[in-house]
């Protein structure tokens, strides 16, 4: 059965040999200026990440129902055509909202191409962050790491989609998407395909860093108290780019870790962002009911997770003392590994922490030497009740 990890896995070790090739500049994001615009990006190397906007469309009400169920409105879509030798030769379609009715996303040439989302897309946010990841296996497209729409090349009865994986696919043509950005993520070189499926835990690595502003100043926090984890993916925290909303924490040699009681379920994942002392993000910890992923370096094995979650809520710790990555629940450790050294490189300067789409029903033991930014107080800047 094909499934997303094989996919994504087969991507990275298709990206780790031909990385060298790749212009170090296409992980920058670069703005889209006109309605139509070629740009060269090799969709088989890179996954193609696209920062939107979603539409506001007032004359549809904010879901457009279309006659024929397949119309394509220009002001909610996103057209990109893919080109070799000059030629375009497909194209894939998706939407900033979903549909009443009508098409979200488009892989046209292929097996079914016509879906709507699994979920609300991008969980509602005006800025999204979608990602494109194409492999001789297939394509994902995922918003915020939720998967909203998947193809499996090598199942597809039209021949033009089952030789879509071994297309040399050299640039991209974007159409009605002025005033979009869009940048090339790098895959790992180090990456191996994961050997026990999805429920394991996986070492991969991060998004590019970016820097954050550092907060002019932090205050100590009574340790022992228990603080809502406040979302840090709002417009006043620069949706996670402004230390204001992280704990000043120096996790890389803190005996305690972090310990988390959150909220779980079986789809959306709750994030633990992570930042150096120069206020960049380095990587994130996340995990649900089926997963956990600590983002660095290389895959690696742990225990099933239906042996460690049990219930809605769970209460977590997770430390990285002296490049020990070490996770417990409830108390009972259940697992540890040590990073490898290009790993514990990466995460040698492990100052800030913050969270990313969780709700003030989680909350997170403070630990001695947190200092909280000035927008992580106890109602999380009004998100929260006191």
């Amino acid at each position: 059965m094909f499934t997303m990890y094989r996919l994504l896995a087969l991507a990275a070790l298709a990206a780790a040999v031909l990385s060298a090739e790749i212009d170090p500049s296409l992980t920058e994001w670069k703005k889209i200026d006109r309605g139509v615009e070629i740009v060269k990006f090799p969709l088989n190397k890179y996954t193609l990440q696209i920062k939107s906007f979603r539409s506001n469309v007032p004359e549809h009400g904010g879901d457009p129902i279309y006659a024929n169920n397949t119309v394509v409105d220009k002001s909610t879509s996103m057209l990109v055509h893919y080109m070799v030798d000059g030629r375009r030769i497909g194209q894939f379609v998706w939407n900033t909202i979903p549909y009443v009715a009508g098409t979200d996303v488009i892989l046209f040439g292929c097996q079914a191409p016509y879906s709507r989302y699994r979920s609300e897309p991008c969980n509602g946010e005006f800025e999204q962050i979608w990602s494109w990841n194409f492999s001789k296996g297939g394509a994902v497209l995922t918003c915020f790491d939720t998967v909203q729409y998947e193809v499996d090349f090598a199942r597809a009865r039209n021949p033009s989609c089952k030789n879509m994986g071994s297309l040399n696919i050299e640039k991209l043509r974007f159409t009605n998407m002025a005033g979009f950005y869009y940048r090339a993520a790098p895959q790992p070189e180090e990456q191996e395909p994961p050997t026990d499926g999805p429920e394991d835990l996986r070492i991969t690595s991060p998004e590019p860093t970016t820097a954050t502003t550092l907060p002019p100043t932090t205050t100590p926090m009574p340790v022992g108290d228990i603080n809502p984890t406040c979302n840090c993916w709002t417009r006043e925290c620069g949706y996670c780019s402004k230390l204001e909303c992280a704990v000043k924490y120096d996790l890389t040699n803190a005996d305690t870790g972090i310990t988390v009681n959150s909220v779980l379920n079986r789809k959306d994942f709750n994030y633990i962002k992570l930042y150096n002392g120069e206020g960049k993000n380095i990587g994130y910890f996340k995990w649900n009911l089926k997963a956990i992923f600590l983002e660095g370096c290389i895959f690696c094995r742990s225990p099933r997770m239906k042996s460690i979650l049990k219930g809605d809520y769970n209460e977590w710790n997770f430390s990285m003392k002296g490049g020990v990555i070490k996770l417990s629940v409830g108390g009972e450790s259940f697992y540890e590994r040590k990073l490898g050294r290009g790993c514990r490189t990466h995460y040698e300067d492990v100052q800030y922490f913050s969270f990313q789409r969780m709700s003030c029903d989680s909350s997170f033991l403070v630990g001695d030497g947190m200092e909280r930014g000035s927008l992580m107080d106890r109602t999380c800047n009004g998100q929260c009740d006191a």
